[in-house]
């Protein structure tokens, strides 16, 4: 456990009572350093009462089972102060009170405890991911509503955090430039996470796709013992609870225990903060460091990916494990490309570029694949694509730890590299995308997957893409185990990638004919061309195998 701080005075003793104030929970309360008094919904906003109140305590009426929604409704909130909440049901078995507050609770979307796993069904809305804890601040469903001692327990054993720094400075700059404005929610979590501060500057990132807002941070001190005018630089990302809950439980508990100090940025744990709907996420920021993107169109990308996988995935790969069970050519089907289509937006112009199939043939004929029956599974990190790997020197450091699964295909990590590497890489191009397409078709032919000479002339642009791609499938093959498994995950990869619905040029004039005009038009051209890739993967792959049958 950590190291611990004995008696260490409680910040936020308060404890707001709605309702009923059992005699047993006041008094033991007071005993544990408490401070228990009656709140009612009209002192709710007044000021300074949700900073010091650390835990609030509803009673559900066994007169008035319903009246609890509305309750609940108006004391929602107060989870983004760190208030947690707790809800004595009522007991009478009769009554299906439990359960009544169980739908209460998934309607609302509220994250909540206390509720036993075959109970779990009765939430409109699950809480979360079940392999990931419910972390505080949380609505807790009190086990025993009459024991007012075992309440006042929980409570001491459960404190909540810092009071929200409410003369905090917040400065947010969008992408762009501009001044930007964070929502009530969001700028009171950024209070909580640093509450110790006097100011703070957000300035928003732009790569990404992620609905989790990211901002390059500098937090002024104001209350450790250094305060100086120096700014601490961090990363922060702010977004929907879930995820940020998801990402912090895969940082701390699979990240950080298997990922070397150097190459992956430090969780600020103190930092970390959920409120009702959003959370925020703090780690240092990774400094003198390029993406792998920028490395690899420099011509230096090979070091850097070879680093990636020996080097700061090495522990991942060394406990994956070979698996006799595991069907790839379903999981690319029914998981990578489970629910997924290309929007009519970008479907219209990947015929320019020579696209044939559509998406559901393509999907059907990976389902389909001879992929073998055995797959080396293990630990991915996801989402490795071209700026989520970040080159400092000669060390390659990860970040954006979200999507970390356990089970999955150690190709997958690999052809999400040279996949994202393409999508990424190619978008300031100024050749045309018809041009860029013939220069790296050669590296998705079968032979290509046999073989690793593939080379290209260094006068020719795509040169640092076959190294880069060279090098990745030197390292995919050590861990491949049937003919053509990496093809077929690439292929998926790709055609992956074109699913993204977002309109990259939406609102320009577009003209894939000739140079593209500017990066969001480049931008979506990739897309349209990643498709087309995945296509021709697929389909060589398919005559490939009709040759070799024909051979026989």
């Amino acid at each position: 456990m950590a190291i611990p701080l004995f008696g260490k005075v409680i910040e936020r003793q308060r404890v707001g009572f709605v309702g009923d104030m059992p005699v047993d929970a006041v008094k033991a309360l007071k005993e544990r350093g408490y401070e228990a008094y009656a709140l009612t919904g009209s002192e709710l906003h007044a000021d300074g009462v949700l900073d010091t109140t650390g835990s609030i305590v509803l009673t559900q009426s066994a007169t008035d089972l319903e009246g609890l929604y509305k309750v609940l409704r108006s004391f929602a909130n107060a989870l983004t102060h760190d208030c947690r909440i707790y809800v004595r049901h009522a007991d009478d078995p009769a009554a299906n009170g439990k359960t009544m507050l169980l739908h209460f609770l998934g309607t609302l979307g509220l994250p909540a405890s206390g509720f036993r796993e075959d109970e779990r069904s009765k939430l409109l809305e699950l809480p979360g991911d079940e392999s990931v804890p419910v972390y505080a601040p949380f609505v807790h469903i009190v086990e025993v509503p009459s024991d007012g001692v075992a309440l006042a327990t929980t409570i001491a054993a459960n404190p909540p955090g810092p009071q929200p720094n409410r003369s905090l400075r917040i400065e947010v700059t969008d992408a762009v430039g501009k001044p930007e404005t964070l929502s009530p929610e969001r700028e009171l979590l950024v209070q909580r996470a640093f509450w110790n501060c006097k100011v703070v500057r957000l300035f928003a990132k732009t790569d990404g796709l992620s609905p989790a807002a990211a901002y390059e941070g500098f937090a002024y001190h104001g209350e450790n013992i250094v305060a100086g005018d120096w700014p601490y630089r961090v990363m922060v990302k702010i977004g929907p609870r879930r995820d940020v809950a998801r990402e912090y439980y895969k940082y701390r508990n699979i990240f950080l225990e298997n990922v070397p100090f150097h190459l992956g940025p430090r969780l600020r744990i103190d930092r970390c903060v959920l409120g009702r709907s959003c959370g925020v996420i703090v780690s240092d920021f990774v400094t003198n460091a390029e993406t792998i993107r920028d490395v690899a169109r420099k011509g230096r990308g090979a070091a850097a990916i070879a680093s990636l996988f020996n080097v700061t995935l090495v522990a991942w790969r060394r406990a994956a494990k070979l698996n006799q069970d595991f069907k790839l050519n379903a999981f690319l089907a029914d998981t990578v490309l489970r629910e997924r289509t290309v929007p009519a937006h970008r479907r219209a112009r990947m015929v320019d570029f020579g696209s044939k199939l559509p998406f559901s043939q393509l999907v059907q004929a990976i389902r389909l694949a001879d992929t073998g029956d055995e797959v080396m599974t293990g630990m991915v990190h996801g989402d490795l694509h071209a700026t989520n790997v970040l080159v400092r020197m000669h060390d390659a450091v990860i970040i954006d730890l979200e999507r970390i699964e356990q089970g999955w295909p150690l190709l997958f990590d690999a052809a999400s590299l040279e996949a994202g590497l393409f999508i990424d890489g190619f978008i300031k191009d100024k050749r045309s995308p018809n041009a860029i397409l013939a220069s790296v078709a050669e590296l998705f032919e079968p032979e290509a997957f046999d073989h690793d000479d593939q080379h290209c002339d260094p006068t020719n642009p795509s040169a640092w893409f076959f190294e880069c791609a060279r090098q990745i499938r030197m390292q995919a093959a050590q861990i491949e185990r049937s003919k053509y498994q990496y093809a077929w995950v690439l292929a998926a990869l790709f055609i992956k990638k074109a699913c993204q619905d977002k309109d990259f040029a939406e609102g320009e004039q577009v003209s894939f004919d000739a140079i593209p005009a500017n990066d969001k038009i480049g931008r979506e051209a990739i897309r349209q061309l990643a498709y087309v890739v995945g296509e021709q993967i697929v389909s060589s792959l398919m005559a490939s195998k009709e040759t070799a049958l024909e051979a026989n």
